[in-house]
């Protein structure tokens, strides 16, 4: 079911895009990331468009990603331990999504718009 609500997220923002003017050049920023007892993740991005989706499972997992853009969009999935999450959104369309399943979870989610 998250992975639907992802997914619905990522059509609304490619379609609040395509909405939102007339055409000019837009820089778009994707990435999946899938960590299986892998590091911690840090996730910078800076294009007009963001997009995130992190899945990640083990004894630990650390998921930071900070969006600076018009439109950001993430999605992140932990299954460990211990859990940690922290998202940072800064534009004029936000949408986040943290879920964790462990015995210490912890998250953050900052969003702003001008």
């Amino acid at each position: 079911m998250n992975k639907h609500l992802l997914a619905a997220a990522m059509v609304a923002l490619v379609s609040c895009c395509a909405v939102s003017g007339p055409a000019r050049a837009q820089s778009a920023d994707i990435k999946t990331i899938v960590s299986v007892n892998g590091p911690p993740v840090v996730l910078n991005q800076n294009s007009s468009t963001n997009m995130a989706g992190i899945f990640m499972v083990g004894g630990t997992t650390s998921a930071t990603v900070t969006q600076n853009g018009t439109n950001n969009a993430t999605g992140i999935l932990q299954f460990g331990g211990t859990n940690s999450a922290s998202l940072s959104q800064f534009g004029n369309w936000n949408s986040g999504f943290v879920g964790q399943v462990g015995l210490n979870n912890t998250s953050h989610v900052t969003q702003t718009s001008p």
